[in-house]
C-alpha cells in the first residue's frame, strides 16, 4: 500500500514515515509496522489527511502516546496520525504559558486551561502544580497524551477526566471543526462517546486556585502509592482489564493464581496482577494469549467476565 499512500499524500509537507515500526511508539514496545505514520503540524495538515483518507477509503488510526495500546504483530494498514508535533500546547484563554503568570494572579476561584490533544497528561499536571491549580491531582503518574486521556476518560480512584473537562474541540472526518460541551460527550468508566471518525484536537479544563504546598503533598502521596503498587519502570500498557463493579481486576487475577505467569517474554506482573510486562522480546501474540488465559481462569473461578481496558489495533 506504500506506493498508493505516497501518491495520495505526497503534496502534504509535514513529516511522514513509511513502513514505520510501531513498537517504537508504544509503551509496551510491541507492534508491527504502520504503512504510513504522519505528523500533522496543525489543523490544515490534519484536515488534508482526514479528507483524503475519507475520500480514498484509506484506514485511519489516531495515535496518542501509545500507553494504553497493543499493536498486533502484523502492524497497521493505512495511515497512523500522531498529533504530538502540531497539537502539543497548553494555554489559558488564548494566553501562552509564558504570558500566563499575570493571568494566574487573578483571584477568581476557577481557571480555564486549554490543552492540545498531542501534549502529555503529565505536562498538564506539571503546569497545574507550577501555577498552584487544583483539580488534576488524580492524574499524577498516569501516562499518555491529553487526547488519549480524553478518549479513555483516564483516571484513578479519586478522579477522572470528566471531573475537570468543560469542552472538547474535535475535527470530523470531513474536516469540520466542532466544539462539544461536556454534556454532549457521554463520559463513562474508561470510555467516552465522540462522533465516529472524529479526532480530538484540544480540551478546555476547569481547575481551581489552590495552595501549592497542599497540591504538591497530594501529588507526592498519590505518586508514591502508584510506584509502590505498579511496575512503572517496566514496558507495559498500564491496566489490562477494567475493574468490575465492586471489585478489582488485579485481585481477581491474583486469586486465580496467575501472578508471574508468562508466555514468551510477556509476563503477568508480580507487583500488580492487572499489568502485563514485556521483558524485552514479547510479541502481541504472546500478550493476546495471556489475555485469553486470564479471562478463562478468572471466569472459571469467579463467574466474572473481565473486560479489556487496553485498546488492540492492527491487522489480524
Amino acid at each position: 500500500m506504500s506506493n498508493e499512500l505516497k501518491a495520495v499524500f505526497e503534496d502534504i509537507s509535514c513529516k511522514k514515515k513509511f513502513n514505520e515500526p510501531m513498537r517504537n511508539y508504544t509503551s509496551f514496545h510491541i507492534g508491527g509496522n504502520a504503512d504510513l505514520l504522519i505528523f500533522p503540524e496543525g489543523t490544515d495538515d490534519l484536515r488534508k489527511v482526514l479528507c483524503r483518507c475519507h475520500e480514498n477509503k484509506i484506514p485511519l488510526f489516531i495515535l496518542g502516546f501509545g500507553t494504553n495500546l497493543l499493536v498486533r504483530d502484523s502492524g497497521i494498514r493505512g495511515v497512523v496520525v500522531s498529533l504530538n508535533k502540531g497539537f502539543n500546547y497548553i494555554s489559558d484563554l488564548g494566553f501562552l504559558i509564558s504570558d500566563f503568570k499575570s493571568e494566574i494572579r487573578n483571584p477568581k476561584s476557577e481557571i480555564r486551561v486549554v490543552a492540545g490533544a498531542g501534549i502529555g497528561l503529565q505536562s498538564l499536571v506539571s503546569f497545574a502544580l507550577k501555577n498552584e491549580l487544583s483539580g488534576i491531582e488524580f492524574a499524577v503518574g498516569i501516562p499518555g497524551s491529553i487526547g488519549g486521556a480524553l478518549i479513555m476518560n483516564a483516571g484513578a480512584s479519586d478522579g477522572e477526566m470528566k471531573d475537570v473537562v468543560k469542552s472538547v474541540k474535535i475535527m470530523t472526518n470531513d474536516g469540520e471543526v466542532k466544539i462539544l460541551k461536556k454534556g454532549d460527550i457521554g463520559f463513562s468508566y474508561r470510555h467516552t462517546d465522540f462522533p465516529s471518525g472524529s479526532v480530538v484536537l484540544e480540551t478546555e479544563v476547569v481547575l481551581k486556585k489552590g495552595n501549592g504546598r497542599d497540591i504538591r503533598k497530594k501529588m507526592k502521596l498519590l505518586m508514591g502509592d502508584r510506584k509502590s503498587r505498579q511496575p512503572l519502570s517496566s514496558y507495559s500498557a498500564g491496566s489490562v482489564f477494567k475493574n468490575p463493579p465492586g471489585d478489582f481486576a488485579g485481585r481477581l487475577i491474583e486469586s486465580a493464581g496467575l501472578k508471574g505467569f508468562s508466555i514468551g517474554d510477556a509476563v503477568i506482573s508480580e507487583m500488580h496482577a492487572n499489568f502485563i510486562v514485556n521483558r524485552g522480546k514479547a510479541t502481541a501474540s504472546d500478550v493476546l494469549k495471556l489475555f485469553e488465559i486470564i479471562k478463562e481462569r478468572v471466569f472459571a473461578k469467579t463467574g466474572i467476565s473481565l473486560e479489556k481496558e487496553i485498546k488492540i489495533v492492527g491487522e489480524e
